[in-house]
C-alpha cells in the first residue's frame, strides 16, 4: 500500500470553528455564524462521527463559548496560542502563559492540544525560551504541544529543534507541497485550507478575489468537469491523496454546507492530480493575496 493510500484510509474529517467566532474566508457569506447555527452544526457533526474540533484564542470569542455550544458532547479540541508578535522578553513570555492559561480554563479536559498559532514566534530568537515556558506550563497535563505553519519547510526546521507532537499545515489541489515533505516521526499532521478559503468551491468568484489564481482555478474547474466531479468531492479527493495527514479540518457557514461537505467526504476517493499544483505563493498563500 502506498503512503498516500495509507493516509487516505486513516485520515479523519474534523470541524474548524473560525467561522463561529469571526467573519472569515476569501469567498463566502462574509458573516459570522450565529450561536444557534453553530450549535446545530456541532450537533450534526457529532452525529456524523466527527470527534475533533479546531479552534484558536484569536478566533474572536469562540474559544470561550465552544464548550457550551458542544452541549456536553465530549469533542476533543485543538486550540492555538495567540500570536505573540512584536512583544519581547518578559512581556512575550507573560502573554504566552496568559494565552495558555486562558485556553486551559476555557476548554478544560476537552483540550487535546495547543499549537503555537504563529510559527514565527518559535523561529524567533526567543523560540527556545518560549517552547520551554509552554512545556513547563503544560507539565503534568495530557495536552500536547505543537505548531501551526504556513510551509512544510517551517515545520521541518522547527521539528529539528523542538519535540513537536502535533502540527497543522495547509494543503489543497493548488498547494501540494506536502508531497515533498519527508516523514516526521512522532508528529500528528492536521491539514487546513482544503478548499483554499472557498476558492476551489467557487472558481469564478475566487478568480475575481485573487486574480493571480485565475489561471490555476480555470485548470481546476476544467479538471473537475472532465472527471465529472463536484468541486467539493474533487477537492477532498486531492486532500485524501496527500501523504501522512491524520485530520482534515474544514470550516462551514451553515448546517446545509456541513451536510454537503460531509457527504462529499464520504464520496471522495483519493485523487492523484499533482499537475494542478502551483509553485507561486500568490496563488495559494492568503498572506499575500490582495486585501479585500
Amino acid at each position: 500500500m502506498t503512503a498516500a493510500a495509507s493516509s487516505a484510509k486513516a485520515m479523519q474529517l474534523s470541524l474548524g470553528t473560525v467561522q463561529f467566532g469571526l467573519a472569515y474566508g476569501a469567498v463566502g457569506s462574509g458573516q459570522q455564524v450565529t450561536p444557534e447555527v453553530a450549535a446545530s452544526i456541532l450537533a450534526q457533526a457529532w452525529d456524523d462521527g466527527v470527534r475533533l474540533l479546531d479552534t484558536a484564542a484569536s478566533y474572536g470569542d469562540i474559544e470561550n463559548r465552544l464548550r457550551d455550544l458542544c452541549d456536553k458532547r465530549p469533542f476533543r479540541i485543538v486550540s492555538k496560542i495567540r500570536p505573540l508578535g512584536p512583544l519581547s522578553g518578559p512581556e512575550k513570555t507573560q502573554a504566552l502563559l496568559h494565552s495558555i492559561e486562558s485556553s486551559v480554563s476555557a476548554l478544560g479536559e476537552q483540550l487535546d492540544a495547543l499549537l503555537f498559532h504563529s510559527a514565527a514566534d518559535l523561529l524567533s530568537s526567543d523560540g527556545d525560551a518560549l517552547w520551554r515556558a509552554a512545556r513547563t506550563a503544560l507539565a503534568g497535563s495530557t495536552v500536547r504541544l505543537g505548531v501551526s505553519c504556513y510551509a512544510p519547510q517551517e515545520l521541518i526546521e522547527l521539528r529539528s529543534r523542538f519535540d513537536i507532537q502535533i502540527a497543522q499545515l495547509p494543503g489543497n489541489a493548488l498547494d501540494q507541497r506536502l508531497r515533498q515533505m519527508p516523514a516526521l516521526d512522532g508528529v500528528e499532521l492536521h491539514l487546513r485550507s482544503a478548499f483554499l478559503q472557498g476558492l476551489l468551491l467557487q472558481s469564478q468568484a475566487g478568480a475575481r478575489r485573487v486574480p493571480a489564481a485565475a489561471k490555476a482555478l480555470q485548470a481546476w474547474e476544467a479538471k473537475c468537469t472532465q472527471a465529472r466531479l463536484t468541486p467539493a468531492v474533487a477537492a477532498l479527493g486531492v486532500v485524501k491523496d496527500l501523504p501522512r495527514v491524520a485530520h482534515c479540518v474544514v470550516g462551514v457557514e451553515s448546517l446545509d454546507q456541513w451536510r454537503e461537505i460531509h457527504q462529499a467526504w464520504r464520496e471522495a476517493q483519493a485523487l492523484h492530480w499533482p499537475e494542478l499544483a502551483s509553485d507561486d505563493p500568490q496563488v495559494f498563500d492568503p498572506r499575500v493575496w490582495p486585501k479585500s
